[in-house]
């Protein structure tokens, strides 16, 4: 049995059917691919042995809202109280949701078919890109072979890969446990029966560890990952009681015995450092979420990032869909500029987030991680105002405009309240200063004041051209 489709996306996670969902809303023929179900029932005994709980931010909850797949957020609890113990210092200012994944996941992909999307249950044998890259032929398992003009890989860490770029592994180690006391920061009372996460660092690595009173307790440690010694659930466990068996932890796990906290049930293992598996674009091929850059999950962004940079395919599926070569190199410029930026920001801020715990520097774990990648800042001072050519999203579709990058916006901005930096900005004469094009005079009067706010205005502020093509820093 053969079916043709105009996108085929490969893994139903949140990148992936976060994707599907879009695409179908607008239109697109596409499947989704993957071996879990759309199944939504909670409750069910098998759901808990899947249960993976993780953090989400108010970001992923508000743009879900905003795109109108606030039923995701039933996987999800209300924001609870975060505590932290980190560098010497503890505080509990923070709160995060915490999801069950398996739920969230199935949420996501229910609601992708509900948009039209073809879900098919199954897992991909094998893919080939036609001849011309004019498609892909894509081999299910259960034997099913789909035609697609383009192919969104989201399978996550296992997508195919050629040369990853990664710094020191982690490894985190995670499960459900009974007993002992919740983790929290010094002055905090937090009870087993109230909502709370909290994340510390130790000698070892660092621990994230959450209860609920109707999820129970979870605890996630980080390693370095080759610090596992043992195979299967009787390494993971030793590893794990090991980890919670360091001094700092005893009232809360008993030490060494850990006759306090009880596993109870399988431990999850899984690699979880930061990775460039695609630096470069290979159409008809589009890698997205972890496929693309794997994050590191210290840095909380894991979630935001599988949904922006599925909303980032949108315009290059857009693009190949009329382009299928992509002869105008905007496609190419665009996803290596978003990938490799995000692979090197995420890099140098996950550094000097390690750097900060100095009494643990002469731990291996930390002594790997404070001096990767470079001594590059993590965001370079931009001494000057300027404007840059970029590759940016207009109207759902990809071209060159001026960009405008200030001391406060190194990132660069393209729109001020919906107007093109260049309908209102122009370098001066040779490619010093700037003066307000004439039309900047009938623009609303937030987008002068905008431009008032960095200090630019026709006497002020030497802005340079360059033609450095790379995108603006896009919020999803």
């Amino acid at each position: 049995m053969t079916t043709f489709h105009e996108v085929a996306v490969v893994g139903g996670g949140p990148a992936g059917a976060f994707a599907a969902w879009h695409l179908a809303r607008a239109g697109v023929g596409v499947a989704l691919i993957d071996p879990q179900s759309t199944d939504i029932a909670a409750g069910q005994p098998e759901h808990r042995a899947q249960t993976r709980l993780e953090g989400l931010g108010d970001r992923v909850a508000h743009l879900l809202a905003a795109k109108g797949l606030a039923r995701a957020l039933e996987a999800a609890t209300d924001p609870v109280r975060r505590s932290v113990r980190w560098a010497g210092l503890a505080q509990s200012a923070n709160r995060e949701r915490l999801v069950d994944r398996h739920l969230f996941d199935a949420l996501l992909r229910h609601e992708a078919v509900a948009a039209g999307a073809v879900f098919h249950r199954d897992r991909l044998a094998g893919a080939s890109v036609l001849a011309r890259r004019e498609g892909v032929r894509l081999s299910l398992a259960g034997g099913i072979t789909l035609h697609a003009r383009l192919m969104i890989d989201a399978r996550g860490r296992q997508a195919r890969a050629g040369r990853r770029l990664m710094g020191p592994q982690t490894l985190s180690i995670a499960g459900f446990v009974t007993g002992g006391r919740a983790a929290s920061a010094p002055g905090d009372a937090a009870g087993s029966d109230e909502a709370a996460a909290h994340v510390e660092a130790t000698p070892q690595g660092w621990v994230w560890d959450v209860t609920h009173p109707r999820l129970g307790r979870w605890v996630q440690i980080s390693i370095d990952a080759g610090d596992l010694r043992g195979a299967g659930q009787a390494g993971l466990a030793a590893r794990f009681r090991r980890f919670l068996s360091q001094e700092q932890f005893e009232g809360r796990c008993e030490a060494g015995q850990y006759e306090g906290c009880v596993i109870d049930g399988p431990l999850r293992a899984r690699n979880c450092g930061l990775v460039l598996s695609a630096g470069s674009l290979t159409p008809p091929v589009i890698p997205i979420g972890d496929a693309a850059v794997a994050i590191d999950p210290l840095s909380g962004h894991g979630q935001f990032w599988a949904l922006s940079s599925a909303l980032s395919a949108l315009p290059i599926v857009a693009q190949l869909l009329d382009d299928r070569q992509d002869e105008s190199g905007l496609v190419r410029r665009f996803f290596e500029d978003r990938v490799v930026g995000t692979f090197w920001r995420q890099a140098r801020v996950g550094r000097d987030f390690y750097r900060l715990e100095r009494d643990l520097a002469v731990h291996p774990y930390w002594a790997a991680r404070v001096g990767w990648p470079d001594a590059a800042p993590s965001h370079p001072p931009v001494a000057a105002s300027r404007l840059e050519r970029r590759v940016v999203v207009e109207a759902g579709r990809l071209c060159e405009r001026e960009v405008l990058v200030t001391p406060m916006d190194p990132d660069g901005v393209a729109f001020i309240a919906g107007i093109a930096v260049g309908d209102l900005v122009r370098a001066g004469s040779a490619g010093e200063g700037v003066t307000l094009r004439p039309e900047a005079a009938r623009a609303p009067h937030p987008a002068i004041g905008w431009l008032e706010s960095r200090g630019l205005s026709p006497a002020s502020n030497e802005i340079t051209t360059s033609t450095r093509s790379t995108t603006t820093r896009e919020t999803a």
